[in-house]
């Protein structure tokens, strides 16, 4: 091995060591349950393979293959489940003094995700994308990044969608049912509610599969 190459292998293992040793100092936030095809985490400038068990913290960037899917289980037994060709940051998950979730923000970069959560006297927990935020205490949707807007489908409970980039334009929020969805065009608000036709639901439900409870 020539001395390009021993420093490369040198700093790699010194990037690898820094990125356990700081994820050392941090309490995870959640662990992957279910995984299907390939899937990495990128944290620290390091990208690691996704494995069952898998331990994730505040700041890390989920990252699933095509045809691929992972799931994480949160603190509060939240999950949310990244479709295929996905990257979703876990942005915020803040934990309060009683110990139930404080509030909890995920940013959407590209995909699909599947939302599911639980504890419903706890805090926020919100899916955004550069368009949109979904957000609810005890409910469970659907977020995906689409060529020409943000699509989010209600399942259980009730889901308030509201625009990121409308200039405080009155009407910049929505509130979808089980079933209704809404898409989010850039620098648009939501459009109003509508049920979605069984062709759209099932293709959806399809990339991010079943809930876990």
């Amino acid at each position: 091995m020539g001395r390009l190459g021993r420093f490369s292998a040198l700093l790699l293992v010194v990037l690898t060591w820094g990125s356990a040793a700081l994820a050392a100092d941090r309490q995870p936030v959640g662990r992957v349950i279910r995984q299907e095809g390939g899937a990495s985490v990128l944290r620290d400038a390091v990208r690691s393979p996704l494995l069952p068990g898998t331990a994730v913290f505040a700041g890390d960037v989920v990252e699933t293959a095509a045809s691929s899917r992972v799931t994480l289980r949160f603190e509060d037994d939240s999950t949310l489940t990244a479709g295929p060709d996905s990257r979703v940051a876990v942005s915020e998950y803040a934990v309060a003094p009683s110990g139930g979730r404080a509030s909890a923000l995920f940013t959407l970069l590209t995909g699909i995700v599947r939302a599911a959560v639980q504890q419903a006297g706890f805090g926020v927990f919100a899916v955004q994308t550069e368009d949109a935020v979904a957000s609810a205490r005890s409910t469970e949707w659907t977020v995906e990044i689409l060529p020409a807007s943000t699509a989010v489908l209600g399942i259980e409970g009730v889901v308030q969608v509201t625009g990121r980039r409308t200039g405080g334009v009155p009407g910049a929020s929505v509130t979808i049912n089980p079933g209704q969805g809404t898409d989010v065009a850039p620098g648009a608000a939501p459009t109003a509610p509508v049920t979605w036709g069984a062709p759209r639901v099932e293709r959806t439900l399809r990339l991010v599969g079943p809930a876990v409870r």
